[in-house]
């Protein structure tokens, strides 16, 4: 199958905490392993089907320690053996019968894509090069680790670090990628932890295993939350040839505009009043100023595993209590999730964000347990839906599914330059353009509707009137089919709070 591209809708699971035919019902806050598998992954492709997934990046399903303290390997990223699938990760009941004899091998893993792929799914496979799990490092040389300072050599969290200025650590790891491509089929990799691990890797990633397989694609975790970090970021494109990194500064910016009521025209688009202005991260996709080589290619998201809260708990901490509170919950994550779809990039959901699961960082020993509670299969129908009966769930499920659904239709929303038309603190206008397609999308971020309608110009200093004609000749609500009012070259909006109005 291609590899994952601007077409497709990622949705990140944490094997062990979405489904398995012999999973435990226990605490989230349990430090212990829950029992999600591949297979169960397998088994509930009907539900990412009908919710419009296209791939699914699954977490490490290397050979782990069995233990550390009193916590177990859930999230599978302490390696012992780079070589061997966890057998706790294989439960066996989606295996085909024809599959090797040792259920551990990498051959297994290519099962597994294998049917996924049958039913149109990609996998993106999460992969380590930066370190091996607590208490492991008597499984290789001792010459292969180190022990230093700074971002690069000091040990992550404590784990025993690989040092890549080493050659023989770097032969290791270019190897057990291709063997992993060759014998696991894997043709999308999510790469953990990049800027902890020597430079030099990545030279021999890109001479070895993209020249030998320039198919694969590859999603580098960067994780530099603030705009001002971009330059750092774009170092990995321009220098190590990442074709995809993670966008954590646009996560940041759609976190910090449309739950906690920040500027927009700081955060996401500067107004183009003057040069003067701070650029905004949608203004860092200009790679002659500085910016994305190829922002289109940027995996976008609101949230993931390693953040401080879902983007639910977010909404929810800002606005509290049932009724009004939970309904402007509802609202702000809907408003979240539209601009991640509306905006450039291969959108990534995580698991649950589609019925508003929430979950917190805990400063105490619970750690990242809560941010990664088990998926509330309870909650979901027969027909692979949530239950009519939930509001949260169903309304917000509804929603995505909704987006999904527009993104797969518009060539505009897939491919499409983003032109912004108009910018301040509490609205954002802008185009998506394509050859032969464009959207119109507007944000109202104030929490009441607009008292009058705003004319946006449609200039021809930054429009074709190609752009213009197909704008005029008729756009239309994605939702109400209301066509969208244009006159003398101005687009009339009306916009209610807390809202995104999205015409096509």
């Amino acid at each position: 199958m291609d590899p994952v591209n601007q077409d497709d809708i990622i949705y990140f699971v944490v094997t062990d905490r979405f489904f398995g035919q012999n999973k435990k019902s226990v605490d989230p806050a349990d430090a212990r392993i829950h029992g999600g598998t591949l297979d169960g992954i397998v088994a509930k492709l009907d539900y990412l089907i009908e919710l419009g997934i296209t791939a699914i990046w699954v977490t490490p399903v290397y050979e782990n320690i069995e233990e550390f303290g009193s916590a177990e390997p859930y999230h599978y990223y302490w390696a012992q053996d780079f070589n061997r699938i966890d057998q706790r990760l294989l439960d066996g009941s989606e295996l085909s019968s024809d599959s090797t004899e040792d259920p551990t091998d990498l051959t297994t893993f290519g099962t597994i894509v294998d049917k996924c792929e049958a039913r149109g799914i990609k996998v993106v496979l999460d992969m380590v090069v930066n370190h091996c799990g607590y208490g492991a490092e008597g499984s290789f040389d001792p010459s292969w680790f180190q022990n230093g300072e700074g971002e690069i050599e000091e040990p992550l969290a404590g784990l025993p670090d690989f040092d890549h200025d080493n050659p023989e650590v770097v032969d290791f790891f270019i190897q057990n990628i291709k063997k992993w491509i060759t014998e696991g089929k894997i043709s999308n990799i999510r790469m953990d932890t990049v800027k902890h691990v020597e430079p030099k890797f990545w030279h021999y990633f890109k001479s070895q295993i993209q020249g030998e397989f320039p198919d694969i694609f590859m999603v580098g975790e960067i994780l530099i939350e603030d705009k001002d970090g971009v330059n750092k970021i774009v170092e990995y494109q321009n220098f190590h040839d990442f074709e995809s990194v993670f966008d954590f500064p646009l996560c940041t910016a759609l976190r910090r505009t449309l739950i906690y009521d920040e500027s927009l025209s700081y955060w996401l688009a500067r107004p183009r009043l003057d040069d003067n202005e701070p650029l905004g991260v949608l203004d860092n996709d200009n790679p002659f100023r500085g910016g994305y080589r190829n922002p289109n290619q940027l995996v976008t998201l609101l949230d993931n595993h390693d953040l401080q809260r879902r983007i639910m708990s977010h909404a929810r901490s800002k606005h509290q209590g049932n009724g009004v509170g939970l309904d402007f919950a509802i609202q702000v994550t809907k408003l979240c999730l539209g601009t991640l779809f509306a905006v450039r990039g291969i959108p990534q959901l995580y698991y649950g964000t589609e019925i508003g699961l929430e979950g917190w960082k805990r400063g105490d020993t619970q750690g990242d347990r809560d941010l990664r509670r088990d998926f509330p299969w309870d909650t979901i129908g027969a027909d692979n839906q949530p239950l009519p009966g939930l509001k949260k769930e169903r309304e917000i499920y509804d929603w995505t599914k909704s987006l999904i659904n527009l993104r797969k239709q518009s060539k505009a929303l897939r491919y499409g330059t983003t032109i912004t038309l108009w910018s301040s603190d509490l609205v954002y206008a802008f185009l998506r353009v394509t050859t032969e397609d464009v959207v119109f999308v507007i944000i109202n971020n104030g929490y009441l509707p607009m008292s009058q309608p705003l004319n946006i110009p449609l200039s021809k200093s930054i429009i074709s009137p190609r752009v213009i004609e197909l704008i005029t000749n008729g756009l239309s609500h994605w939702q109400t089919n209301a066509a969208l009012t244009v006159d003398s070259n101005n687009v009339e909006v009306l916009v209610d709070g807390k809202t995104i109005d999205i015409y096509v």
